[in-house]
């Protein structure tokens, strides 16, 4: 099933048009609550209420391999009917590109992307 198809059954199932972002950053979260078990809450609490879940590859990346982990433990939790997009704006060119679509696609299996602003300009300003 591709990313439109997997978003119009989660919304029609769900009835909604919330997507919640997984943006774990420790100096928010509880002491001594992992990135996964946070992210897993969360899910849980949510599940039946979101048309989609957004992931921004910084905040795991920031956590190193740890980060990571968490990254695709997060991914695996999170219900085969509801998708999983890879919040990675990383404008770049040709193969470049290509690897971030494979690390993204292939290698994460996000369901989906946000595109990337122009270059030069933050995400304030597009």
């Amino acid at each position: 099933m591709n990313f439109i198809e997997k978003l119009t059954n989660a919304t029609r199932k769900n009835k909604t048009l919330l997507c919640v972002g997984l943006d774990p950053d420790p100096e928010q979260m509880p002491d001594k609550v992992g990135v996964f078990e946070f992210n897993k809450a969360i899910i849980d609490a949510t599940a039946d209420l979101v048309c989609a879940y957004k992931l921004n590859l910084a905040f795991y990346e920031a956590l190193d391999d740890e980060g990571i982990d968490a990254l695709k433990q997060t991914i695996r939790y999170i219900p085969n009917d509801i998708p999983v997009i890879g919040d990675a704006k990383r404008g770049d060119i040709g193969n470049t590109a290509k690897a971030y679509a494979k690390a993204i696609f292939s290698n994460l299996n996000f369901d989906g992307s946000p595109p990337n602003s122009p270059p030069l300009l933050s995400s304030s300003e597009t």
